[in-house]
Parts: C-alpha cells; sequence; structure tokens
C-alpha cells in the first residue's frame, strides 16, 4: 500500500501516546507493588489470647497516689504517695509496704494493722492517680499518658484522649508493647468498634503504646 504525507505525519503522534500510556499503565504498577510491598513488610505480632481477657488493675507501684479513707476515724483520712522505698507513712501504725500488694490486700493488710487502736479498724484504700499509664499517639485529639489505674482497652484509652481526629484511620492501630526487652507490635482494627459491630476488646498493659495512623484518602 502507497503511504502519503498524512499518514507518515499522523502515525508518530499516535504511536508516540500509545507509548506514553504504556508507560504510564507500568509506572502505576510499579508505584501499587512498592506500595503495598512497604505496606505489607510491617513485622506484627500475632495478638496473644491474654489480650483479650482483662486483668485487676494490677499491684501498686512507687510514684502511685492513693487516698486512705478510715470510716470509724475520718479525721485520719489522708493521701499519700508511694515512696521510692515502695512504703507511705500512716498515723499511728508508721511505715507499712505498699508497693507489689493490690489494693484489695493492702486494704486487708492496714484493716488487721489498725485492730488494736481504732473501735471500727476498717481501712478503705483507693488509687488516685497510677504512676503506670499508657501513651497515645498519632490522629488522636489529645496525645499523651493515659493514667492506667483500672482495666482499660486500647479503644477506651483514644476515647481518654479525646477520640479519633477526622484524618485518623481507625482500621490502623498499632499498640507497641515492651516483652522482655523486645518491642512487639500489634495491629488493631477498631473500625467495628466504632460501628458498633460486635469485636473483641484488647486489653492495655503498663506503659503500652497506641499509635493511630493517618488515613491515606
Amino acid at each position: 500500500m502507497k503511504t502519503t504525507p498524512a499518514t507518515q505525519a499522523g502515525n508518530p503522534p499516535r504511536l508516540r501516546s500509545a507509548l506514553l500510556a504504556a508507560l504510564t499503565g507500568v509506572m502505576a504498577l510499579v508505584f501499587a507493588f512498592a506500595f503495598t510491598g512497604c505496606e505489607s513488610a510491617e513485622p506484627y505480632t500475632p495478638i496473644p489470647a491474654e489480650a483479650y481477657s482483662a486483668r485487676p488493675a494490677g499491684t501498686l507501684n512507687a510514684g502511685d497516689v492513693i487516698r486512705v479513707s478510715y470510716p470509724g476515724a475520718p479525721e485520719l483520712n489522708t493521701v499519700q504517695k508511694i515512696e521510692a522505698n515502695g512504703k507511705v507513712s500512716l498515723p499511728t501504725i508508721g511505715s507499712v509496704t505498699a508497693q507489689g500488694k493490690s489494693v484489695a490486700s493492702l486494704q486487708s493488710q492496714l484493716t488487721g494493722l489498725y485492730q488494736s487502736h481504732l473501735q471500727n479498724p476498717t481501712v478503705l484504700v483507693a488509687v488516685e492517680t497510677a504512676a503506670s499509664g499508657v501513651y497515645v499517639s498519632g490522629e488522636v485529639v489529645k496525645p499523651g499518658k493515659i493514667a492506667l489505674d483500672r482495666p482499660m482497652t486500647a479503644f477506651e484509652a483514644i476515647m481518654e484522649a479525646g477520640g479519633f481526629t477526622k484524618f485518623a484511620n481507625p482500621k490502623q492501630v498499632v499498640v507497641v508493647r515492651n516483652v522482655n526487652g523486645k518491642h512487639q507490635r500489634y495491629a488493631l482494627n477498631l473500625s467495628d468498634t466504632l460501628s458498633g459491630a460486635s469485636s473483641s476488646a484488647f486489653y492495655l498493659r503498663p506503659y503500652d503504646t497506641i499509635y493511630v495512623k493517618q488515613s491515606r484518602w
């Protein structure tokens, strides 16, 4: 077939357009592959079964602030910070070790110690401020430390931090935990919790760090 000048002039632009389209498609695939590869490469640890069960608030630690109340002698009520040596100084009985004990066990011990000092020896202990806590960062309204003074889930800690920002991705929440000197990373999807769907609660441990990732859309 004889090639006309018009055909010769028309082929190169069409060829360039086809090549450009093909190149664009290849680049898009390359970027998509690289992006997906980066996401899947993140080393997450399988969530242990114990994370789905609540534990008691735990034992008292140095730095915790406790309120000690005496129903039979309210004039003795006191607020004490557990010292670095693990002790508190209480009316009449003096220094008592609090560190390492649960609130219930300390209450029981104190009630026994006050048997010979008070007509009503009942003693009540409550944690005012817990020294241990968890840290919430990323796309939350108020990043920072949250006191872990009760069994708390990752979702509850995020709500304590003001909740998710409008840029947050509730499907991508990471909990970092120190286990025997090594950092373990657990990936959580909290979108079901937000929507009201049934989901397992992830319970936090002292000094966990929660990071809420940003949505890409």
